[in-house]
């Protein structure tokens, strides 16, 4: 059986690879204005697709408090594919149009977003409070299955380092440029794809994935 810690330690070199790697040669990594060109897709979906060797490892846990109450945990969404993003209510760019983007997608599943979900972790400890959070999700029409979670910074930061919001040494994150992309999860927690920031986002894309890893 392989070293659960050298398997880890391996898919996180590989993801912050591929980031760095995105944001050199693209521009589409940190939170700003869109353009540029698409990822290749990931077979069978249209997600961009992650290394060979990072997809299908397994997605890092997010356990924290959720704002509509109680602690969300990414472990129970066991046999549902879900999408992760990065944001802060007081994002006046990229955030709110991806906040737009998945609600579109989970409307265009209609009753078939049932067995899926949505997970937007907060990147601003000091203003995501449960209520401005609330009312992030409420302002763009997000259902009970988008959890936006938050918490304290000394909560965030190992969610921050596992999804490599934070470089390496790295302690403080910048919410303006935070890599404010959407993981795709399938429904054994499994990695699968991502959208970089800086592309637009066609909800009836982010609906098909959900659909195919259903």
């Amino acid at each position: 059986m392989p070293n659960v810690l050298s398997l880890r330690g391996a898919v996180r070199a590989l993801v912050a690879l591929s980031l760095i790697l995105a944001a050199g040669t693209t521009g589409l990594v940190l939170a700003g204005p869109r353009g540029g060109a698409a990822a290749p897709a990931a077979p069978g979906l249209r997600a961009g697709a992650l290394p060979e060797r990072l997809d299908g490892a397994p997605a890092p846990r997010i356990r924290l408090p959720d704002a509509r109450g109680g602690t969300f945990d990414s472990r129970t969404l066991a046999g549902r594919p879900y999408l992760v993003t990065f944001l802060y209510a007081r994002c006046r760019d990229v955030c709110p149009l991806i906040g737009e983007e998945i609600a579109g997608a989970l409307r265009r599943l209609g009753p078939r977003s049932e067995p899926v979900a949505a997970v937007a972790v907060s990147v601003d400890p000091r203003g995501d409070t449960p209520e401005a959070a609330r009312r992030w999700l409420e302002l763009h029409r997000l259902p009970a299955r988008m959890h936006y979670v938050v918490g304290s910074r000394e909560q965030l930061t190992p969610v921050w380092r596992d999804w490599y919001q934070l470089p390496a040494g790295q302690r403080r994150l910048d919410p303006e440029t935070h890599a404010a992309g959407v993981w795709l999860v399938d429904a054994r927690g499994r990695l699968r794809g991502r959208w970089p920031a800086g592309a637009p986002l066609d909800p009836a894309a982010l609906a098909h994935d959900l659909e195919a890893l259903s």
